[in-house]
């Protein structure tokens, strides 16, 4: 497929969205494209397929490009705390670029054939590719940061922060392997897979943010802990929406987690308030893994008040990290709130 010049506009802001994620969309664009593959190839192609700059063909598009709530909330530490939301531009396109290598092996590693309303990288290029193409993107992710430049003592510690995240996030994604089909795991170790696999990103997103802008650790810690409990209320937030949300919305298909037997809040939440026979009947769907078995376990957590027993969990869990960030200057703090509470109500 012939190579396309990467010259789209940065996509104009949502609607209802939180200010915090729009305030720097342009930097956060230029940054990112500065980053993408240098090759005029085939890894070049798929990096920019999935971060919605071009289609399938090599045609120049503006796709959905996510969320983007991670570099955001690096480029809003930094900025919180007096710094140049500039100086935290190389962290907060690394953060973006770790969190998309990590979609990119998470969906050949779950099966998943749809992202942000289009197909996945790997069922397109197929899952060796797919997983080239998530390791080219991780590559480039660290090469930027720690390229020449002003705070290069800084951005070496923010490095430290994002590759100690990654381990964390790449053994909660072996943890979450190894739990599937467990329904009877306990909330503790669900809690420990999702700090691992979701929290650990983000808090050190945060945190990388507060060093770039020169905050002392103790302070970084802190921004730390905030975005390891908004990671919680994120990802239940997201077991929600996998299982009851809206595909048409969210982008996705909500029987993924089920047909996977994954472990998720629902699921936890339905087992301990279930009876001995209703746990059995969850232990037996999620072991047997019998076609068909992911519509009879939605019913079960239906019948076992799923929807309601997971639906309050987020906002608990943001206001935890909002509260975590007591202290800060009032605008700020409204801003990460403003977010925080669009974390744990989003329906996509």
């Amino acid at each position: 497929m012939a190579e396309r010049v990467l010259d789209i506009d940065a996509s104009p802001p949502i609607e209802g969205q939180p200010a915090l994620l729009d305030r720097h969309t342009d930097l956060l664009d230029h940054g990112l494209r500065k980053t993408t593959p240098r090759t005029r190839g085939l890894l070049r192609q798929m990096s920019a397929y999935h971060l919605g700059w071009i289609d399938a063909q090599g045609r120049p598009a503006n796709e959905p490009a996510g969320k983007r709530i991670r570099p955001a909330l690096t480029l809003w530490a930094c900025e919180s705390l007096g710094g140049n939301p500039a100086w935290a531009l190389p962290a907060a396109v690394a953060v973006e670029l770790i969190h998309n290598f990590t979609l990119i092996h998470d969906d050949i590693q779950d099966g998943d054939q749809l992202r942000r309303h289009r197909p996945t990288v790997w069922t397109i290029w197929g899952a060796e590719q797919g997983i080239n193409a998530g390791d080219g993107m991780f590559a480039n992710a660290l090469s930027g940061l720690l390229a020449p430049g002003p705070r290069p003592g800084r951005r070496m510690r923010a490095a430290h922060l994002l590759s100690g995240a990654v381990v964390q996030v790449v053994e909660g994604q072996c943890l979450d392997l190894a739990l599937e089909g467990r329904a009877g795991a306990p909330q503790a170790t669900y809690l420990r897979l999702v700090t691992m696999k979701t929290g650990a990103l983000i808090g050190a997103a945060m945190a990388a943010g507060a060093v770039l802008a020169g905050a002392p650790r103790a302070v970084a810690r802190r921004f730390d802990a905030a975005g390891r409990l908004l990671g919680l209320a994120f990802q239940v937030r997201d077991d929600w929406l996998g299982t009851w949300g809206d595909p048409q919305v969210t982008g996705k298909g909500r029987s993924g987690d089920l047909r996977r037997r994954k472990l998720t809040y629902p699921v936890v939440a339905a087992y301990e308030v279930a009876t001995p026979a209703r746990r059995r009947e969850l232990r037996r769907l999620f072991r047997e893994r019998e076609p068909g078995g992911e519509f009879r376990l939605r019913a079960l957590l239906d019948e076992l008040g799923g929807p309601a027993l997971t639906a309050g969990v987020p906002m608990v869990l943001a206001r935890d990290a909002i509260a975590a960030l007591t202290g800060l200057a009032d605008e700020s703090l409204t801003d990460f709130a403003d977010l925080a509470i669009h974390v744990a109500e989003r329906n996509r």
